[in-house]
């Protein structure tokens, strides 16, 4: 990440999640640039994440997000969605420390580590249904223009039969994106997991986790 947009970094906590909120209420803002989506969640074996509410705060002049970097973050998505839930669900180690920026990876203890995934659930049998909400974008742009930072809003829900049951499981929140790149590493991360069906040991469990680097 570059030194410029260290003052940006350390307001990330802050800033970009209550940008993420603005997003979800309202699309206005002076220094914001913002647009919707009538795209629907689309439910497959396989997560492919679409845009809802993009905009960029920024330092200085407004500024916009292109399409490569929604493009990259939605990929980003995909790829923590592929990794925490749906690979654990088919009897797989999830892969997380390389979805993550250098030095943000979170320890593997509760309740962070079993907000972030599903690691030690029952595999479903016959394949996973994912729902993924379209799914919100807000870029901090420092004085220059340049967007380091994208935080995006997160709300999943996933279904299918383990050996005991059915199973549902939801996990909603937002996850920090960091530029590496072309690409997009998890800088931070507040989620709250709910999980209900048979075989998990009780009827009903919720976990919430947050990590910042």
């Amino acid at each position: 990440m570059s030194h410029r947009m260290a003052p940006l970094r350390l307001a990330a906590r802050g800033l970009a999640l209550v940008s993420i909120g603005a997003l979800a209420a309202c699309s206005s803002g002076s220094k914001a640039t913002s647009g919707s989506s009538t795209t629907q969640p689309r439910k497959s074996a396989a997560v492919n994440a679409t845009a809802g509410l993009v905009g960029v705060v920024s330092a200085g002049q407004p500024a916009q997000l292109s399409d490569a970097d929604k493009t990259a973050v939605l990929h980003a998505v995909d790829g923590y969605v592929r990794a925490a839930t749906l690979e654990p669900l088919k009897g797989k180690a999830s892969n997380l420390d390389s979805l993550f920026a250098t030095g943000a990876a979170p320890s593997a203890t509760a309740p962070e580590r079993d907000a972030l995934s599903d690691d030690g659930l029952p595999p479903m049998t016959g394949g996973a249904k994912a729902t993924l909400v379209p799914v919100s974008m807000s870029g901090l742009a420092d004085v220059s223009g340049a967007i380091d930072l994208v935080g995006t809003t997160i709300d999943l829900t996933v279904t299918g039969t383990a050996g005991k049951g059915a199973i549902t499981i939801h996990r909603s929140g937002e996850l920090m994106f960091e530029r590496d790149g072309s690409n997009w590493k998890i800088l931070s991360f507040k989620l709250a997991v709910t999980r209900d069906g048979a075989g998990l040991g009780t009827a009903s469990s919720t976990t919430t986790g947050s990590s910042t680097p």
